[in-house]
């Protein structure tokens, strides 16, 4: 995760071998400290890392590093030489043509960007660093505790980035030739988690390291950290587990937006969690079953390992009538049969013998072709198809898988097995997500088999569709659903969904409420999930806003699933508004003390939406000359906003971006002539 070596793999010539960019060089990481504070299923993580240039020159120094797709990060700072920077987010190519020109005039600047094809890399550049100057970074993000079927929670902080296959023809920014990229080095390292609040703690039990466990007498609180952080080797993730008392029992957390703050930060936004009861949904009575096996370089030894136990057990473990099929790809792909065959005693043997000689020998990670022969073949027999996709993730094309999957996900349900220490969580939970299916990690030192059996039985389960919530609040109250679909559910599996509730603050006595959970089963079936709370009993304060980014971030998140630049305007808003970077926005350095924005060495009162507005890079303008623009321009971007609403009351519920501009452009005076 920190001070990683930069690498990447070229097209199949390569043979999925992973490549140091040439001319590397080092600028001594000295310390990285991590601080963890998880409530409930919510955990903020703040890592600090302390760097030190002991070259005679200032320097640019980039450095990549991997977080959960579903992360949302909305702080990025630094301390250089008693000089504070904080970033803010913007449109990206303006954040980047910003960076640039403070470069070239000898400013320090910072820039944090989310990569442009997956969603869990992300690029750090500081720029100007002076010789013999020390800098300190600090990031924040916020994200979702997973839970099992048994309860189980887990806690992950990424550290481990694998070289990404490039498939031939696919075009990829290529690294600053003259920017330092790290290698292995050696540095203080300090970790730090307190658990706290919401739930009595049965057990806090580390994955693979030495945690120090301290917990608290009355069960409610905990601190965890590295035993010796000098023996920690960042070549697999650091996990924790928490095991709750009451962790089924559905909660309701109520995070008040702050009147001091613009747009999506001022309103209310509520977070549920809950397990529906679905014993009586049916299983499926027939069904056609595909398994895609990742059988690249990069998938050698315990990795390749783990992907033919997999195989093996679901091929045990198929139901007798199914249809199933398997498909093995790496630079080129191959299928067992020409079609997908009946499951019986015959075809069975087959398939093992072929199982027998999986290997890691097929070169590259190119699952775009496998993808694209599968949906070319008819369904065999039945109206849905499921699919088993077994990879470590390693591809660059990810955004073009995602929405290859997505298009096809009438008739294809696909659920997703990350093998191996950084599997790219873009891929594997996004290609699950956009076709209602599920996303399974499975880490080189984990037990298989429940995983497996798990998410077999989940496959066999008829899919929930047109799933909604449907809310009955005080008169004074409204509610506006994050995403506007609801997500998909399984038997066992927790729901997490969020909402923007407006009307609030003129509660009085009347603060129950009520949210239901409707979907249909084919066309007979039907389930119904009710789930009662007080609205004003689950109210959480807090500075960082947790609840906000992370429905901030699920809302861009469901709008980057239709997988083209048609909703670009509402991400790129909602991500400013809420400080939440997105495929369309970055972090770029601003002076902390003035709040000003450093441009081409002029100094420039910060503008929002300056970009959607033709506003001039570099260039120092007031408000008042916004009412210079055109007003289908300004109508244009406010119609946007207003999409979300239907009365003026309602903008702030919505995210008060429509409100933010009026106040800030005066668009009332516009918009009246």
């Amino acid at each position: 995760m920190y001070g990683l070596r930069i690498q990447h793999e070229e097209g199949a010539s390569s043979q999925g071998k992973a490549i140091v960019l040439p001319g590397s060089k080092t600028v001594p990481l000295k310390s990285v400290g991590v601080d963890v504070t998880i409530k409930g299923f919510v955990a903020n993580v703040q890592s600090t890392l302390t760097y030190e240039n002991q070259k005679e020159a200032a320097v640019e120094t980039v450095f990549v590093f991997p977080i959960d797709d579903q992360s949302a990060v909305y702080q990025f700072e630094a301390d250089i030489d008693g000089r504070h920077i904080v970033a803010e987010c913007q449109d990206k190519e303006q954040a980047r043509e910003t960076y640039k020109d403070a470069l070239k005039t000898g400013h320090t600047a910072m820039l944090l960007s989310e990569s442009d094809t997956s969603g869990d890399v992300f690029e750090c550049k500081l720029g100007n660093l002076p010789s013999h100057g020390a800098a300190t970074l600090t990031f924040s993000y916020v994200t979702e505790l997973t839970t099992d079927s048994e309860g189980i929670v887990t806690f992950t902080l990424p550290t481990v980035l694998n070289p990404r296959y490039t498939p031939p023809g696919f075009e990829m920014s290529p690294p600053s030739s003259d920017a330092i990229h790290y290698t292995d080095i050696q540095y203080q390292m300090r970790f730090v988690t307190k658990v706290e609040g919401q739930h009595l703690i049965k057990a806090i039990v580390p994955k693979m390291d030495m945690l120090k466990v301290e917990l608290a007498e009355d069960k409610k609180s905990a601190n965890v950290t590295l035993d010796d952080a000098t023996k920690f080797k960042f070549d697999h993730d650091l996990s924790l587990t928490l095991e709750y008392e009451d962790v089924f029992q559905p909660t309701v957390i109520l995070e008040k937006g702050q009147n001091s703050k613009e747009g999506f930060l001022k309103s209310d936004v509520v977070m549920m969690d809950f397990l529906p009861d679905l014993r009586s949904v049916p299983g499926l009575t027939e069904a056609e079953f595909v398994f895609v096996i990742d059988c690249s370089a990069s998938m050698g030894g315990d990795r390749i390992a783990k992907a033919k136990e997999t195989v093996l057990l679901l091929l045990k473990s198929l139901p007798v009538g199914c249809f199933f099929n398997v498909v093995a790809f790496g630079s080129s792909f191959k299928w067992w049969f020409t079609s997908s065959k009946k499951y019986k005693e015959k075809s069975l043997k087959e398939a093992l013998k072929l199982q027998k000689g999986l290997d890691a020998n097929l070169g590259g990670t190119e699952l775009l072709q496998p993808l694209e022969s599968l949906y070319a073949q008819p369904l065999h027999s039945t109206t849905f198809r499921q699919v088993f996709l077994l990879t470590d993730g390693d591809v660059s094309n990810t955004n073009q898988v995602i929405t290859l999957a997505k298009k096809n996900a009438d008739n294809t349900r696909i659920f997703t097995f990350g093998i191996g220490e950084g599997a790219s969580t873009s891929l594997v939970r996004n290609v699950a997500k956009v076709t209602n299916g599920l996303a399974t990690f499975v880490t080189d030192k984990e037990k298989l088999q429940n995983k497996v059996m798990t998410v077999l039985n989940h496959a066999m389960q008829q899919p929930v569709t047109n799933l909604n919530l449907e809310w009955n609040l005080p008169p004074s109250c409204t509610a506006i659903n994050i995403p506007q679909q609801a997500p998909v559910v399984f038997k066992g599996q927790k729901v997490i969904t969020y909402a923007l509730i407006n009307g609030v603050e003129h509660l009085t006595e009347d603060t129950q409420c009520s949210v239901v959970l409707k979907g249909d089963i084919g066309k007979e079936n039907s389930i119904y999930y009710t789930l009662n709370f007080d609205l004003l009993s689950v109210v959480e304060p807090d500075e960082s806003f947790p609840v906000h980014r992370l429905a901030a971030k699920t809302q861009i998140k469901d709008f980057e699933a239709t997988g083209d630049d048609s909703k670009k305007g509402e991400i790129t808003l909602l991500s400013m508004s809420a400080n939440v970077v997105s495929r369309y926005t970055a972090f770029v350095g601003v002076d902390k003390d003035k709040k000003e924005l450093v441009d081409g060495g002029r100094v420039v009162q910060r503008l929002d939406f300056h970009s959607d507005l033709d506003i001039p890079c570099g260039t120092s303008v007031s408000y008042s000359a916004l009412l210079d623009r055109p007003p289908s321009r300004i109508l244009m971007m406010t119609m946007i906003l207003l999409k979300f609403t239907t009365s003026m009351n309602q903008m702030t519920a919505a995210g008060g971006y429509a409100r933010y501009i009026y106040k800030q452009a005066n668009m009332f005076k516009v918009l009246k002539e």
